[in-house]
């Protein structure tokens, strides 16, 4: 295994332990690519709190391996961000890649996080078996090279009686991607009745640490925004609660 004492032993404190997998899941639509690029961009990656929790700041990319990377930019663009500041690694369409491939650019690119768009479809199959040694796999990878991965996944649009209690069993697929990941972070419609209205969940799930549920929604201008305020911080947490600008739909 490689060995770096100068890189964090969390990525975020109490939430994203590194040397992980760990899973960003939601229905289609919801918002969780935005939430995440913003969060990345605009908090984490300056040493701001994350929902309350110290920040340990790496490089990063963003591998683009379920759309082109014209509609990653306009994403990133949308939500206030220069793409050219983010780095940025097609991998869909012409410049499709295996996961080996994957693997290959990420070490290449210097990055110690990597979001991986699509991750679920670089499993050769869609039970427990295949999920597990997929995944088992992966993290064999990032163990030697020291690196952590967040993989964007779906969960289904289901109503309120056919949810999971728990929300990390919303994963869609054979449940193994929850048991074998890390921390799940789930995003999803207040109310499953209505996802076209703006109002969000956020799920932060780690496997050491007590699960995190924050309310929020998108604002005028199509950012994802999540009210840290009502969050109870452990004593040793850093940061002051952010202000949620977004305007609730009755």
């Amino acid at each position: 295994m490689s060995e770096d004492n100068t890189r964090p032993e969390f990525l975020i404190e109490k939430l994203l332990p590194a040397n992980e997998i760990h899973l960003l899941a939601g229905p289609s639509g919801a918002g969780k690519t935005r939430w995440l690029i913003q969060m990345l961009k605009n908090e984490w990656e300056r040493g701001f709190p994350v929902l309350g929790y110290h920040s340990n700041p790496v490089p990063w990319c963003y591998i683009g391996s379920d759309r082109s990377t014209k509609s990653v930019r306009r994403t990133i663009s949308d939500i206030g961000i220069d793409p050219d500041t983010i780095n940025i690694i097609p991998c869909w369409g012409r410049d499709r890649k295996t996961m080996a491939g994957i693997e290959q650019v990420i070490e290449d690119s210097g990055a110690y996080l990597a979001v991986i768009e699509g991750f679920a479809g670089f499993c050769d199959g869609d039970n427990s078996h295949h999920v597990r040694n997929f995944l088992c796999t992966v993290q064999a990878w990032i163990q030697h090279k020291n690196l952590t991965i967040i993989g964007v996944v779906e969960s289904p649009k289901m109503k309120p009686y056919e949810r999971y209690e728990n929300p990390r069993q919303r994963v869609s697929g054979a449940a193994a991607w929850a048991h074998y990941s890390d921390t799940i972070m789930l995003v999803e419609p207040r109310d499953s009745r209505h996802p076209k209205l703006p109002d969000r969940i956020l799920h932060i799930c780690p496997r050491n640490a007590s699960a995190l549920e924050v309310h929020g929604g998108f604002t005028e201008d199509g950012r994802l925004i999540f009210d840290t305020a009502g969050i109870q911080k452990p004593e040793d947490m850093m940061g002051e609660p952010q202000v949620n600008p977004f305007k609730r739909v009755n």
